[in-house]
Parts: structure tokens; C-alpha cells; sequence
């Protein structure tokens, strides 16, 4: 009575995760084809606005105290400090903001995790059983182990990329 517990409630588990993520892709798939999009499917980056840059009067009259005053290194730092100002920062690649915008990562990898721990704590279980249990289902553990590996890294890169491309 307990395996069919056990596995019922592993077999729902797994049925409710696939049917999530079948209406995830579902709904992605219509906002991308035209329909009404559905929340974060297109993440836009915002334009940055540039650094606000001193009147030429005032830098001269800054640099040219600046200079009598102290020796020659203390303009090197301001020159490098105005190099790196000159650069605008590099848009988001594409893959970076497809990653900030799927926000289902993090869910679903702590959903496979907990499947994992679960069934980890079965396969102790049927082990000190005397019954014979499936071999199989230790390898199906694995899967969903490995799986929510995978999971957790690609909830970690969309975390990372969420805050490359906040704006």
C-alpha cells in the first residue's frame, strides 16, 4: 500500500510538472506568434543614458589647477577616469536577455529538486525492503537528479542575466 502511495504521489508530481511546462510553452508559443504576449516575453533593454560631461571651460580651468598645483601623475588617473568614460556599454546578446526574460526557471528547478530529495528517500526506503523493487527506478532518480542539476544552473544564469540586463 505505502509503493502505491509513494508512487502515486510521484507519478502526480511528475504529471503536474509536464503539464506546466506544456502550458508554459503553450502560452509562450501564442505571444510569440501574435497573440496577446504573455508576461516578460520580450525584455527590451533600456538605453542608458551617457555621462553627463563638464562645459569645456570649467575642465580646462580644473585641469590647469590640477596641474600647477601637483606633479604629473595626478593627471594620468583623470585621463584613464575620461578613456573609460568615451566607451558606451555593449547591448545584452540576444540569448542573455531571452534568459532574463524566463522567469519559470527557478520554480521549476526547485520542483525537480524536491522530486529528487523525494525519490532519493524511496530508493532508501526499497532498498531495506525485502520485496524486490524495480531497477529501473533508481536510474529514473538519476534523470531527475542530473535534471535538476541542469535546472539550477539555467535558474542561476537567467538570475544573472535578469540583473545584466536591468537597466
Amino acid at each position: 500500500m505505502a509503493y502505491v502511495l509513494v508512487m502515486g504521489g510521484l507519478a502526480l508530481s511528475v504529471s503536474f510538472t509536464l503539464g506546466w511546462a506544456l502550458w508554459r510553452l503553450v502560452r509562450g508559443a501564442l505571444g510569440w506568434l501574435g497573440g496577446s504576449p504573455s508576461r516578460g516575453a520580450k525584455v527590451k533593454p533600456k538605453a542608458r543614458k551617457p555621462a553627463a560631461r563638464k562645459p569645456a571651460s570649467k575642465a580646462s580651468a580644473s585641469t590647469s589647477s590640477a596641474t600647477k598645483s601637483s606633479s604629473g601623475k595626478a593627471a594620468t588617473p583623470r585621463k584613464a577616469a575620461a578613456k573609460q568614460s568615451t566607451t558606451p556599454p555593449r547591448e545584452p546578446w540576444g540569448l542573455t536577455r531571452g534568459l532574463a526574460a524566463n522567469r519559470s526557471l527557478l520554480p521549476l528547478a526547485s520542483l525537480a529538486l524536491m522530486l529528487y530529495a523525494f525519490g532519493r528517500l524511496v530508493v532508501f526506503g526499497l532498498q531495506h525492503r525485502p520485496v524486490e523493487a524495480p531497477a529501473s527506478f533508481a536510474q529514473v532518480v538519476m534523470v531527475i537528479g542530473w535534471a535538476a542539476a541542469v535546472l539550477l544552473g539555467l535558474a542561476l544564469l537567467s538570475l544573472l542575466a535578469r540583473w545584466r540586463c536591468r537597466g
